[in-house]
């Protein structure tokens, strides 16, 4: 018998290769810098952008006087007492900041974590933060926690914004945000002599 004419061949799936980043597109990428503190406010890893744990507080580590159990009496801040909701709403605009260097704004917000040294203070923070987020609710997680300085909140985000439509190099500096009196670095704001 003969083997027919047509020969059956086997075809081979195709291999599915990642493209090889280039030079003009980094893996990762920090922006701003806190004196003192190995830390970069925002970090890009590919499409994402994630910020540090921002508040609206001064800290300045040889300052800070701790009770007999650790927990911290005062921490040298030289900010005014403010609002629950001034400090929420002062701690998103340190993030504005952060997210304008990464090329992002709060639109481009998918998560969101914040921690209240005080869980009664939940509803008026929740009421600022929601100002900020008026188009866009990301996801959020709420703790309560002891922090190591003089503030009620903190938040860090998590920002999506594809690296193919953002066209920002990266700045090793301290983002600045003006606060009438002087500009002071976000996060920590370290108080330096000069």
């Amino acid at each position: 018998m003969a083997k027919s004419a047509k020969a059956k061949t086997r075809r081979k799936k195709p291999i599915k290769r990642k493209p090889k980043p280039s030079a003009a597109m980094p893996r990762k990428v920090g922006y701003g810098a806190e004196p003192g503190f190995p830390i970069s406010l925002a970090m890009r890893a590919g499409d994402f952008v994630f910020t540090s744990a921002q508040g609206d507080h001064g800290f300045n580590p040889p300052d800070v006087v701790y009770d007999k159990n650790g927990l911290v009496v005062s921490d040298g801040n030289t900010l005014p007492p403010r609002s629950m909701a001034d400090e929420t709403r002062a701690t998103l605009r340190n993030l504005e900041a952060s997210l304008k260097e990464a090329g992002c704004t709060l639109d481009d917000v998918v998560d969101a974590s914040v921690w209240l040294r005080d869980p009664r203070d939940f509803a008026e923070m929740n009421r600022a933060y929601a100002e900020f987020f008026t188009n866009n609710q990301p996801t959020r997680s709420i703790f309560r926690i002891d922090f190591m300085f003089d503030c009620r909140v903190e938040i860090k985000v998590t920002a999506y914004k594809p690296i193919t439509s953002v066209g920002v190099q990266p700045r090793r500096h301290c983002a600045q945000v003006d606060r009438g009196e002087s500009s002071r670095c976000l996060s920590f704001r370290l108080s330096t002599s000069t």
